[in-house]
């Protein structure tokens, strides 16, 4: 890895090898573990990623996340197709890619760069198996994912934790995956909603104006998305609100008031009710179990 300015700057010029990319940066060069090393991890936000012209190969696993806007993916195995918010796009060592946008394009992606055994066992178990997009249904949460990698860890401790919190969070991608079969086969137009209600789940979502950002009505639009999701839009944010209080409770060490409050729950009393509602159990006792 080529040296990287990691300065207080919130628009950073991160080196990656040859690639130069206008980022926002969460983790740079996290301690070195027995399980591997959380590389470099943030965001390209409303951006151009810069990237070069022809195939690139990586030494470690490289995963991009696009969350608004679109590009294409490229690889040596003759795989061409274009990227669109939703997908993951999972790359492991020695792979020769290519992603990013066309020239003047902007995108928005969360990126990680990670290495090690823990994710070489992975791969060979299946779980990173298959380089390119994947379009997971339910979406793993987001929210959680940036949680995991807000800070970088001072200890090798605290690194491993990040580690597994990540292979943890990659588990999940593998298992909706694998349980949607149908995902791809949704409409643009729904999977661009469901998209939109599975993020910032903190903030108000009126579903008459998400009806109309999707260009139909409101009864139109809720009913071709319960009968391709599987579940009401109210319901299906309400489900990822939860699922992802779920995913904090096991992959961090955050307060209930602080899973609440970042999930926009009245308190952490509400968000208990409903938890408990939904998985038949407490939030402590699932964070013990």
């Amino acid at each position: 890895m080529a040296a990287r300015n990691t300065s207080a700057s919130p628009r950073t010029t991160v080196h990656h090898g040859h690639i130069e990319t206008r980022a926002r940066i969460t983790v740079s060069d996290a301690p070195l573990t027995r399980l591997g090393q959380l590389v470099l991890a943030g965001e390209v936000v409303d951006d151009e990623p810069l990237m070069p012209t022809g195939l690139r190969v990586m030494p470690e696993y490289v995963l991009s996340i696009v969350l608004d806007g679109q590009g294409r993916y490229r690889d040596a195995n003759r795989r061409d197709e274009p990227l669109t918010p939703g997908a993951h796009t999972l790359v492991g060592p020695g792979h020769p890619h290519w992603y990013g946008t066309t020239p003047g394009e902007r995108w928005t992606e969360l990126f990680v760069v990670f290495t090690g055994p823990l994710f070489d066992t992975l791969a060979e178990t299946g779980v990173l198996a298959g380089a390119g997009p994947r379009y997971p249904r339910p979406i793993p949460s987001i929210d959680a994912l940036r949680i995991v990698l807000r800070a970088t860890p001072h200890s090798r401790q605290a690194a491993e934790h990040q580690l597994l919190a990540l292979a943890d969070w990659l588990l999940d991608v593998t298992d909706a995956g694998q349980s949607s079969p149908r995902s791809r086969a949704l409409d643009p137009a729904i999977a661009r909603a469901a998209d939109r209600l599975a993020d910032n789940l903190a903030a108000p979502m009126d579903m008459r104006q998400t009806a109309a950002d999707s260009g139909l009505s409101y009864d139109t639009f809720r009913r071709r998305f319960t009968d391709q999701i599987g579940q009401s839009p109210l319901a299906y944010r309400n489900a990822r609100r939860l699922q992802t209080a779920a995913t904090l409770l096991r992959l961090t060490d955050m307060t209930l008031r602080e899973i609440a409050r970042t999930l926009g729950f009245t308190d952490e009393f509400h968000l208990s009710r409903r938890f408990r509602a939904h998985f038949g159990m407490p939030p402590r006792e699932y964070r013990r179990s």
